[in-house]
């Protein structure tokens, strides 16, 4: 890609999906997209094909790029390629990791805290799409500094594309409540403990553990009839 604007393009179409802007089955248009940024409309076509390239969205004849719909089997394999990869690193982490990531990994975990404990204190029934994203920020944080710590950068990129991949297409998708959120947070705790006390074994159990309930909460919002994500606004 071109050093410039197609990376502006780039990294403002991922953001725009990371964020939920851009929801599974959305159109993304180049004119609009490159207007937006100041920039040509050929910059963005390289932006959105290296997004191709990644798998967050398709090239559909005659509708252009399109967010992708990922199915049951999908989730699945995501889960287990976290599965297969992110134990080994919270166990190699534990071995090498420094007080000053622990601290950052912790204010992610307290972030985590305070958005479950705000919305275990509100009226409402449905959580704010706000806080849903900041969540998943602040998870998606914690998982990355822990494989930061390894010191793999192969590591690193690929599970970053599985967190995002999965994350994008799940946070509109299951339903978010106080009791998930808080599931989630403890299990980042027993994680965090884990590394703080330097016991890998642990580490790498209880990160195999969180993957596991990850995959539930996710596929609890597919419908098993047409592997489809149950689109929440139908009901």
């Amino acid at each position: 890609m071109q050093e410039t604007n197609a990376q502006r393009a780039y990294d403002y179409l991922r953001n725009c999906l990371v964020q939920g802007e851009f929801l599974p089955g959305a159109r993304i248009r180049y004119g609009p997209v490159g207007k937006k940024l100041g920039i040509s409309a050929t910059p963005v076509r390289e932006a959105i094909g290296q997004l191709a390239n990644e798998g967050f969205v398709e090239l559909v004849p005659q509708l252009g790029a399109v967010v992708r719909q990922i199915s049951r089997d999908e989730v699945i394999e995501l889960y287990e390629l976290r599965e297969a990869i992110e134990p080994y690193a919270t166990a190699r982490a534990a071995e090498r990791i420094e007080q000053s990531q622990l601290d950052q990994i912790g204010k992610q975990l307290d972030r985590m805290t305070q958005l479950t404990e705000r919305t275990r204190q509100s009226s409402s029934r449905s959580v704010p799409k706000k806080t849903v994203r900041s969540f998943e920020q602040a998870d998606l944080a914690f998982h990355m500094l822990i494989i930061e710590a390894t010191g793999n950068r192969t590591m690193l990129r690929t599970v970053g594309n599985s967190h995002l991949l999965t994350g994008i297409f799940s946070v509109a998708r299951h339903g978010y409540d106080a009791g998930v959120m808080q599931a989630t947070c403890d299990d980042h705790r027993r994680i965090l403990t884990s590394l703080q006390r330097k016991k890998p074994d642990a580490a790498r159990d209880a990160m195999a553990v969180h993957i596991r309930n990850g995959l539930e909460v996710s596929l609890a919002g597919i419908i098993d009839d047409d592997h489809r994500w149950w689109d929440a606004s139908t009901r």
